[in-house]
């Protein structure tokens, strides 16, 4: 629509007839349609059945007063612009027609050529808002699509990753025939342990998939030592060892969005330092590592091993406790012995 070439409605309010049919007379004769209303009440009722673009009211009405008017069209139709058009040439009346919300303030006598000038920046106004509405409308919608989109994404890359990540937890343990199902019972009660200790869900989930995999640097470790059925020499049991090492350059360079690949590294540490590689302390050990620590004690010393029988979960929580704040985060301990103790935790039977 060209701003010479009107086919916008205007309403005009205005309880004296003469007023109502000069301006429509003057804005018909322009391209406008004109509608009018006597009162508030049969302004609201046209606007609510009628497309309307802008309102020309005066203040001074029979029953409620143009101020009304002009509230309720912005709670409602905030779109619409609305001018007042009054005999009252009172500032602080023109100031309280401004402040609820008024587009202009014509005083009587008016040039309708004023008339003319306010309802077209009115309406160019109007349209203005109409686009950058639709604007931000189009901008979230495809905000909303890309995100969406990415989320997707990553439901796939973590679909993906997850598979990857069960099927190289399987790969150990087909090699260590022994521990089958040792990693995913570490990570399920790892990650309860987390839940309970009031870790996020993100980290949570990350302490999962660590677990599945603490023990991956195993691959590099002859079969023959990981199943050997009685005591390890201190030549074999160097080279069981190595395995948080060798697990730390396999995943290195993977990135998982967090640090796997330092937790597999550090869950054969100890608080007080007597663990390995590194010989890490206290905080220099992070959570993740010192909750899979607790969990891969607790599940090895409760499962049966080559080289001897299972010696059961109240074994295994026994020795836990004796030593921690000696070799166990105190926390990470209370959380796992409340889980079994209070809130019948159980390792699953996986086969």
């Amino acid at each position: 629509m060209s701003e010479k070439n009107h086919s916008a409605t205007v309403l005009v309010v205005d309880d004296d007839p003469g007023v109502r049919t000069m301006l429509c007379e003057f804005l018909g004769a322009r391209g406008f349609r004109c509608l009018v209303a006597d009162s508030v009440d049969n302004a609201v009722n046209i606007v609510e059945n009628e497309a309307v673009d802008v309102i020309l009211v005066d203040v001074n009405l029979e029953g409620k007063s143009g101020f009304d008017l002009i509230s309720y069209v912005n709670l409602h139709y905030s779109d619409v612009p609305c001018i007042v058009v009054t005999g009252n040439d009172d500032w602080e009346v023109a100031k309280v027609a401004i402040d609820v919300g008024a587009y202009g303030y014509v005083v009587k006598p008016f040039s309708l050529t004023e008339i003319l000038v306010y309802v077209e920046n009115a309406l160019r106004r109007r349209r203005l808002e109409i686009l950058k509405k639709q604007y931000h409308h189009d901008i979230a919608r495809a905000v909303s699509k890309k995100t969406e989109d990415l989320q997707s994404i990553i439901f796939r890359m973590h679909s993906i990753l997850h598979g990857t990540v069960m099927a190289v937890s399987g790969l150990v343990e087909v090699r260590d025939p022994y521990t089958a199902g040792h990693q995913r019972r570490v990570a399920s009660l790892a990650s309860v342990i987390a839940q309970e200790m009031g870790l996020s869900k993100v980290r949570v989930e990350n302490i999962y998939t660590a677990s599945l995999i603490h023990d991956i640097g195993k691959i590099a470790v002859p079969a023959e030592i990981l199943n050997k059925p009685g005591k390890l020499d201190s030549v074999e049991f160097e080279l069981i060892k190595r395995h948080p090492h060798i697990g730390y350059n396999i995943l290195k360079d993977i990135d998982f969005g967090f640090p796997a690949h330092e937790i597999v590294y550090q869950h054969h540490e100890r608080i007080n330092g007597s663990g390995y590689p590194r010989a890490l302390k206290g905080s220099a050990i992070l959570i993740e590592a010192r909750i899979i620590a607790v969990a891969d004690v607790a599940e090895a010393i409760a499962s049966h091993r080559p080289y001897r029988p299972s010696l059961g979960i109240d074994f295994a929580l026994k020795e836990i406790e004796d030593n921690q704040g000696e070799l166990y985060d105190p926390e990470v301990v209370e959380c796992c012995v409340r889980l079994f103790k209070e809130k019948g935790f159980r390792f699953e039977k996986l086969y």
